[in-house]
């Protein structure tokens, strides 16, 4: 199993849309944390706003006040696919005004989401813009330590390298080549060729690379904000590049793991042989119910 957060540094794009396509094509049971201080998008985008914002963090964070978090947990998620109970999201915070009330909530978070390894289920945390450190208080740093993977988003043109480098100097030291597979910081490179690629963005960064995922605007705004899916989407740019770099997440996971000779905590599952959801929440049959 493995638990996996993504983030950017500021003004890199896709980084909910990146984390919502991986976990509709994850190949085991998988829960989305939405964890941006900013304030959730999912419910409002890729479920049109059709859902009320009654449960997440934010009530997870009360029970947890209670000592409730773990018996409160599973009440505050919802399916992110209709008849679908292994892809499920745990909604984030209203507004980044609410933030500070999910503060004390980070650290126990993160051991519950490791715990949720037991039960088979892999985690991927939408953390978008990250802190750097210093002046900037990170109160989900705990998350950060105990990921397996933490996926540094990007851009492929300059400005977003730019600002993505700084995040990754602020972060850690200069990592040579030997040290790469060793750190749980890899770069995930969002439309790649434009005009640099995968490879050379993290030679730059000084990162590991779990490869790219396509620059396909329309089908990303399937998941963005809810855009009907056209009956190809399956088979589009963006779903198609999830694949591999799943499978370059789990090979970097499996490789660090032992290297550190912890060995998998259950395993972390297959990397071939998962089926492209039909995006869309709720959706059945093809068609998305209104």
């Amino acid at each position: 199993m493995a638990l996996v957060a993504l983030a950017n540094a500021k003004g890199s794009p896709g980084t909910t849309t990146a984390a919502l396509v991986l976990a509709l094509q994850w190949p085991r049971p998988v829960l989305l944390v939405e964890a941006d201080l900013a304030g959730a998008s999912i419910l409002a985008g890729y479920f049109r706003g059709q859902l009320p914002h009654d449960r997440g963090l934010q009530q997870l964070a009360i029970a947890h006040s209670h000592g409730d978090l773990e018996s409160a947990f599973w009440e505050q998620t919802l399916p992110l696919v209709r008849d679908d109970a292994d892809k499920k999201l745990l909604p984030g915070i209203v507004s980044p005004h609410t933030a500070p009330a999910v503060a004390n909530l980070w650290g126990p978070l993160a051991n519950q989401l490791v715990a949720l390894e037991r039960g088979g289920i892999d985690v991927l945390v939408d953390l978008g813009r990250l802190g750097t450190g210093g002046v900037v208080r990170e109160d989900r740093e705990p998350i950060v330590r105990l990921a397996d993977q933490v996926l540094v988003t990007t851009g492929s043109r300059l400005p977003d390298i730019a600002v993505t480098r700084e995040l990754v100097k602020s972060r850690t030291s200069v990592i040579d080549a030997a040290a790469r597979d060793l750190t749980n910081l890899a770069v995930l490179t969002i439309g790649p060729g434009r005009p640099y690629d995968a490879n050379e963005i993290a030679r730059t960064l000084g990162l590991g690379t779990v490869g790219s995922l396509a620059w396909d605007p329309v089908n990303a705004e399937v998941l963005s904000v809810g855009s009907p899916a056209g009956r190809r989407y399956p088979a589009s740019p963006l779903v198609r590049s999830a694949g591999p770099v799943i499978s370059r997440i789990q090979d970097r996971i499996e490789k660090r793991r032992a290297r550190f000779s912890t060995g998998p905590r259950d395993g972390v599952g297959p990397r071939t042989g998962s089926t492209a959801v039909q995006a869309g929440p709720w959706r059945g049959n093809g068609g998305r119910d209104a």
